[in-house]
């Protein structure tokens, strides 16, 4: 009987790991860029939160991850982290990410969570600074990445309509 409850405990604490990588092997000595994430609040316990997930496939630390480890016991607040990310210049695949983020996970079950994501490629220049934003609505929803310096929308993922998540989604 002690040995069935060991194995169940070291499975359900197995279940939560995950594996993140550094978004520049560490090899690497070319040129690079940053994607850093962004939040739209809504109020002090909600926001709509921009994040860059993926590089190649690749799991990150996010924003979102981050955020609500960070709001942790804290009630109806969500203390949001936006991450930076320092990304090689060259051609690659980001996985990018706008979903509505609650403090509390009971909200989230009762209330509206909106999500969209996807995987863009392209090429950051050398030095530059992008930025990922969205919109999430009810009517479509978009996330896009930007250049900080120019405002130019260099990639961008839409649907029209609800992306609201299901009950069972959330």
């Amino acid at each position: 009987m002690k040995q069935l409850l060991g194995a169940a405990i070291l499975c359900v604490s197995l279940t939560g790991c995950t594996t993140y990588y550094p978004t520049i092997p560490e090899d690497y000595e070319g040129p690079s860029a940053v994607i850093e994430d962004s939040e739209k609040r809504i109020y002090s316990g909600k926001a709509d939160l921009f994040y860059l997930s993926h590089v190649n496939k690749k799991p990150l630390r996010n924003s979102r991850k981050q955020s609500l480890t960070r709001s942790y016991g804290m009630g109806n607040f969500l203390t949001t982290i936006l991450l930076k990310h320092t990304v090689a210049a060259e051609e690659q695949t980001f996985s990018i990410v706008g979903r509505t983020t609650y403090a509390m996970p009971g909200r989230a079950l009762l209330g509206t969570v909106y999500e969209l994501k996807g995987d863009v490629v392209f090429s950051p220049q050398p030095d530059a600074s992008y930025v990922i934003k969205g919109e999430l609505q009810e009517e479509g929803s978009s996330v896009w990445i930007e250049n900080v310096a120019s405002g130019e929308v260099v990639r961008k993922i839409e649907v029209e309509g609800p992306s609201k998540l299901g009950f069972f989604e959330k």
